[in-house]
């Protein structure tokens, strides 16, 4: 077993993440051994807000094997840059992080939606946020700054690192946590 990122729960072995994922998705409470699904080819669901500009998006974006177009354009506005108003196509792995972090959260019984901070920047935008990297996948649509209300931001980190699908900064003090699909690193900010 692998610890939590989640602090005293007990993690399980990733397969039997994606397994539990999937289970949750289909409100299934069966044994584990009854789950034949993959967790990652279920209809792929998150829920997202922004309380700077009082948006919320609870949707499935992915199902069937491809994108499903409005709700994924819904993500994409909801993930825009709200200084310039501009939306760009989110890069669906990091959209598949956010739902990772989300089901493992809802295995576990936290079912809140993520808060969102930061998702697209414009380099215009980036470069007028003190501390902010010159070359950020915030301005390439694969980068995420979330908080979850009732999880510390390094909780949120160290489950980020967990799901291993690239770089994760814990900003504790400020009380966020950023997500991209670069390459695997982190850092404390």
């Amino acid at each position: 077993m692998l610890e939590s990122p989640l602090g005293d729960l007990i993690a399980p072995s990733r397969r039997r993440f994606l397994q539990l994922g999937a289970s949750v998705l289909a409100g299934a409470a069966l044994p584990v051994a009854a789950w034949s699904a993959d967790f990652w080819s279920q209809p792929r669901e998150i829920w997202l807000t922004r309380p700077a500009t009082g948006e919320t998006v609870k949707t499935v974006y992915w199902a069937n094997g491809e994108l499903v177009a409005p709700n994924y354009i819904a993500l994409c506005r909801l993930l825009r840059d709200t200084h310039l108003n501009i939306a760009v196509q989110m890069d669906p792995v990091t959209l598949d992080i956010l739902r990772g972090v989300y089901g493992w959260l809802r295995y576990f019984g936290i079912d809140r939606p993520l808060v969102v901070l930061s998702g697209y920047r414009h380099p215009r935008t980036n470069a007028n946020i003190e501390g902010a990297a010159l070359r950020s996948l915030h301005m390439l649509g694969q980068a995420v700054d979330i908080a979850i209300e009732g999880v510390s931001s390094t909780q949120v980190g160290r489950l980020g690192q967990y799901l291993s699908a690239g770089g994760v900064g814990f900003y504790p003090t400020r009380n966020f946590t950023h997500l991209d699909r670069g390459r695997l690193r982190s850092w404390t900010g």
